[in-house]
């Protein structure tokens, strides 16, 4: 992973060089070592580095050819209703990839984001880990966008990963010309710049896991923007085809395959760590992506000799009858805190009038608990036994007074208390654990009066592969850790909606 990952930061400086020159990019990697990440040389309004370059330096220009842009792809592609997680988009000048970009950033008008995680990957000043600009404004000629300290703040707490390291954003251009089509398409934003240097695995599940727990606690308020472009410098129908077959996997979440073919040189993307970093987020959020758009400079230029490659892809929430939507998320939260509240206060469960017809489904939930970020106790309904709104209910009661890996929830612990509730789907037996996706499936494994499970997110923050989350599962039934392989072993999937405080 770490070799994959020094290549593909460093695309730019090889890209021209036969595989015969790999030496000399090595040798370049061993004379200057990534530099320690310090912070230092941040501007508290960062001037723009490539207008009048990458894009137009005049203000009006500029709006009139990104509202171009986004004019032309409202009438070509159609709108994705459901909530968007995140978007990739390119980074090439504007006469090259605009018309790309504009498919993905028009999906963006009319959403309420307050906060845009935008990722890029270092393309000139080599270093390890995350850097991230923390604090201050970003400045184009349509006006500064304030940085979002509180989430830049939160987002270094939950990755390690993450740190200060100024050089990284001085000569960057990925992220610089996102900000432009944002200040067109959003209305009142803060941003929080990520430029990725090289990684290792643990970097990417650290990334992805913050991610997942920012977007969980806003869902509708945050979004990521990946920026990438794709291949670089094949013939026009060599592009289409390597770039195409990367977009499927993409589409499909395939974060192995797409390391696997970006490692085999079958695929090219200058930004893949932030691409499978949203594919992996994405993934543990049940999340579904679409290809908006592709093209490459071959259909600017028409010369199609050496061609880059650019491609608009959007990540989503599922459209489903069954989903919850914002307000029957946060009425279940208040059931929950209300209950738990008042029965360890003083014994006794509230009653709740409940119209939303939802949370009147019979539906499996559970409660999580945890206190300080670590867990508290975790009870629910594998099965739709009861009411939504009821079983959230009762299972806050339970979660917080019955569990018997932990004692009762005192009165004083209330206040360090947080509530995540998960709303499951129905359960499916599998014959073929391909279907298993760590990250994506919860699983409940039975085999005679034995029975386990665990919850989607489990593996997530836990990085497990799938048969590390079938062995755990098992662990949790009682069984042997193998028991996931032989007959008689019963292997059920689901998928949880899961939000919280």
């Amino acid at each position: 992973m770490e070799g994959l990952n020094a290549i593909l930061n460093f695309k730019f400086l090889i890209s021209n060089l036969k595989k015969r020159s790999m030496a000399i990019f090595l040798l370049f990697l061993f004379i200057f070592p990534a530099p320690a990440l310090a912070d230092e040389g941040l501007q508290k309004v960062k001037k723009p580095v490539y207008a009048g370059s990458f894009y137009p330096a005049d203000e009006g220009a500029l709006e009139k050819k990104i509202d171009g842009f986004l004019k032309a792809a409202e009438l070509k592609c159609e709108k994705i209703n459901s909530p968007l997680i995140g978007i990739m988009v390119p980074h090439a000048g504007y006469e090259y990839s605009g018309d790309v970009a504009a498919y993905a950033y028009n999906q963006l008008r009319g959403r309420p984001y307050k906060t845009v995680i935008i990722i890029g990957s270092s393309h000139r000043m080599p270093f390890r880990g995350i850097s991230i600009y923390p604090s201050g404004a970003w400045a184009t000629p349509l006006g500064k966008v304030e940085i979002d300290r509180k989430a830049a703040q939160t987002l270094m707490e939950q990755c390690k990963a993450i740190k200060v390291f100024s050089p990284a954003f001085e000569q960057e251009h990925s992220l610089e010309v996102q900000l432009p089509f944002l200040q067109r398409t959003l209305k009142s934003f803060k941003i929080v710049p990520l430029i990725i240097g090289s990684m290792d695995t643990d970097d990417y599940k650290k990334l992805s896991n913050a991610l997942v727990k920012m977007l969980r606690q806003n869902p509708k308020e945050t979004l990521i923007v990946v920026s990438s472009d794709m291949s670089h410098y094949h013939a026009y129908n060599i592009a289409n085809q390597m770039d195409r077959s990367a977009l499927k996997e993409i589409e499909k979440l395939n974060t192995d395959k797409l390391l696997d073919g970006l490692n085999n040189g079958g695929y090219e993307l200058c930004g893949a760590q932030g691409v499978v970093a949203l594919l992996m987020a994405s993934k543990a959020l049940n999340a579904e992506s679409k290809t908006l758009h592709y093209a490459n400079s071959g259909d600017v230029t028409r010369d199609k000799g050496r061609v880059v490659g650019y491609g608009s892809v959007a990540f989503y929430y599922p459209g489903n009858s069954h989903t919850l939507n914002n307000k029957e998320q946060k009425t279940l939260i208040i059931i929950a805190r209300k209950t738990m509240d008042e029965y360890i206060t003083n014994g006794n469960i509230p009653e709740f009038q409940i119209k939303e017809g939802k949370l009147l489904e019979k539906r499996g939930a559970f409660v999580t608990l945890t206190k300080k970020g670590e867990l508290r106790g975790c009870i629910g309904y594998i099965v739709p036994v009861e009411q939504l709104y009821r079983a959230v209910s009762m299972m806050a009661v339970a979660a917080s007074s019955r569990d018997p890996r932990f004692p009762p929830v005192s009165v004083e612990e209330l206040k360090d208390i947080h509530i995540e509730i998960s709303v499951l789907s129905p359960l499916k037996l599998i014959n073929n654990i391909e279907e298993v996706e760590a990250g994506r499936h919860g699983l409940y494994i039975t085999r005679g009066n034995y029975a386990g499970l665990l919850l989607p997110q489990v593996a997530a923050e836990h990085g497990w592969n799938r048969e590390e989350f079938l062995k755990h599962t098992c662990r949790k039934a009682g069984l042997p850790i193998n028991a996931w392989k032989e007959k008689g072993t019963n292997i059920y999937t689901f998928t949880a909606q899961i939000f919280s405080e």
